[in-house]
């Protein structure tokens, strides 16, 4: 089988992938090195997987993503579980080559609160890792979360994203995020979070790219 026809095998099989004349070689490549990350074969079912590709000249280009669940199941505990499943997508990520640098921890907006805070989800708690990776000088960024539904769920996924081969340049973090040492973050912490809690470099890889002349995101923390 060749490399290209193994790789319009792997769009075809995954939900998801999408299919397009604007879509690359390159861009099908970067798809397979998310795909091929360790703990992918340990979802719990198919993950969701698609190429970068862009749909016009005049707009920024879609970046490729594969989205793994490793954890969807009752909790009798789901704020202690959620963050307990992500402590183990920081050590799944650092186990295969990624750098964890950020973490940010969320307690749950209450749905009958009349003054919600702006950050966090409704009625869940939320626990996430940030990390890169460099293969072949494209940086990969990867979000590893645990959700805890207060109704008495836990989920846990990692999503990776790549740029697109349309944007300037593949090498989003020149400037690398230093890691956060083991065990320093909220997630890792014993007690649960009363407000929003977060370490490390607040820069992520955003899901659409740059356009060719390289212009910024009004964000200055999203690449």
């Amino acid at each position: 089988m060749t490399r290209r026809f193994l790789l319009a095998s792997i769009c075809l099989l995954l939900s998801g992938c999408f299919a397009s004349s604007a879509t690359t070689q390159a861009d099908h490549e970067q798809l397979e090195v998310m795909l091929s990350q360790p703990f992918v074969r340990e979802a719990i079912k198919k993950p969701a997987a698609r190429a970068a590709f862009r749909k016009s000249d005049k707009l920024p280009a879609t970046r490729g993503v594969v989205t793994v669940v490793l954890a969807d199941q009752p909790a009798a505990a789901p704020a202690d579980d959620a963050r307990q499943w992500a402590v183990k997508g920081m050590r799944k990520l650092r186990d295969s080559g990624w750098t964890v640098y950020a973490t940010v921890c969320l307690p749950p907006r209450m749905s009958d609160d009349p003054n919600p805070p702006q950050d966090g989800a409704w009625d869940t708690w939320s626990f996430a890792a940030h990390a890169y990776k460099i293969v072949d000088g494209v940086s990969y960024f990867a979000i590893a979360e645990g959700l805890g539904q207060l109704s008495g769920n836990v989920e846990m996924s990692i999503e990776m994203r790549a740029p697109s081969s349309h944007e300037p340049v593949s090498d989003l973090l020149p400037e690398r995020p230093p890691p956060l040492p083991a065990g320093a973050s909220c997630v890792e912490a014993g007690s649960l979070p009363t407000k929003k809690v977060a370490n490390g470099t607040g820069v992520i890889i955003g899901e659409s790219g740059r356009d060719q002349a390289g212009k910024e995101p009004q964000n200055d923390n999203v690449r």
